[in-house]
């Protein structure tokens, strides 16, 4: 017996053509006044979730299965430039869209008294998740960087505060409230898990914008060297990775008093190797204070006065 049209497309896979064509519908509707309006109604309590839902729905209009669709889109391969392209230009219109939709559903009064309750918080996790990721908020990021020669993290905390606000929670009161979170819930390891993942995902974004702009203004040759370093380090096991340190201790002591152009001078001085002994060891050193700071957020993540736990983490590279 024949299969039905309808149902037989329903089993297939999209063509390269058909997840393109996916990808325009989707920017299109994300763009669309009619889905800014949905979003905007309050019976909707994850406007992200929606947003999704419309996206999803592009695939039934094309009639396929909507989970073997967007399996098709994980497959697109990198070196598939120009699909790539409208891939990136589905996400943005995503993020913006999403972004936008906290603005519309901003309340006309600011919580600061009441509890963060376990929905609002995880909200305000997506939504800092996705902010770090947004095209024209790195590029404030890298903005902030080279005027001020300093991590992002002011810029990450600022914009973490926004988003307590668009979400109802006046940003100290919030503040506050996030601090709170980890001890008053021990037991809800999803809540555990999306808090740490808060975190991480502010910390690594402040110090990827910083070593991006550091690297830069490096010379071709060091960076070079950099990354040799890095790529060695990570084939090293633990126990290479301490004889290292401990091997290059004395020499790293005096070479990390220097002042920064007599550090330029002693690494010319240097042959090939030892040139990349010191980068090895300052790699080594630098993802070790990044695990301590990253282990330390854990632990409670303390925040500052007027800050919030993740956004320290931003600011830290």
């Amino acid at each position: 017996m024949a299969s039905a049209p309808g149902m037989a497309s329903m089993a297939a896979k999209p063509s390269k053509e058909q997840c393109r064509q996916f990808l325009k519908m989707g920017i299109a509707a994300m763009q669309s006044s009619a889905t800014r309006e949905i979003l905007k109604d309050p019976a909707i309590k994850r406007p992200g979730d929606e947003l999704k839902k419309i996206q999803r729905q592009g695939w039934d209009q094309l009639g396929f299965d909507q989970d073997i669709g967007c399996q098709a889109l994980e497959k697109i391969e990198e070196n598939d430039h120009d699909l790539m392209e409208v891939k990136q230009e589905f996400m943005v219109a995503s993020m913006t869209a999403y972004l936008q939709s906290l603005e519309d559903r901003k309340p006309p009064t600011l919580e600061n008294s009441k509890r963060l309750p376990r929905e609002v918080a995880v909200e305000f996790f997506d939504a800092c998740n996705v902010k770090m990721q947004f095209p024209p908020f790195q590029a404030e990021l890298v903005a902030h960087v080279q005027q001020h020669s300093e991590p992002p993290g002011p810029k990450i905390i600022a914009a973490q505060r926004e988003i307590l606000e668009l979400l109802g929670y006046e940003a100290d009161h919030g503040c506050r409230e996030l601090e709170r979170l980890p001890k008053d819930n021990p037991d809800d390891q999803d809540l555990q898990r999306q808090f740490q993942q808060w975190a991480y995902v502010a910390q690594s974004t402040g110090t990827q914008i910083a070593s991006m702009v550091m690297r830069a203004k490096m010379n071709p040759e060091l960076v070079r060297r950099i990354e040799k370093a890095r790529s060695e380090v990570g084939q090293m096991s633990q126990k290479e990775q301490a004889d290292h340190l401990t091997r290059m201790q004395k020499k790293w002591e005096i070479f990390s008093k220097l002042p920064s152009a007599d550090q330029a001078a002693y690494m010319d001085k240097q042959s090939e190797d030892q040139k990349m002994d010191l980068i090895k060891t300052q790699v080594l050193l630098t993802h070790a204070r990044m695990a301590a700071h990253h282990h330390a957020q854990h632990q409670h993540m303390a925040a500052g006065p007027g800050g919030t736990a993740g956004g320290g983490g931003g600011g830290g590279g």
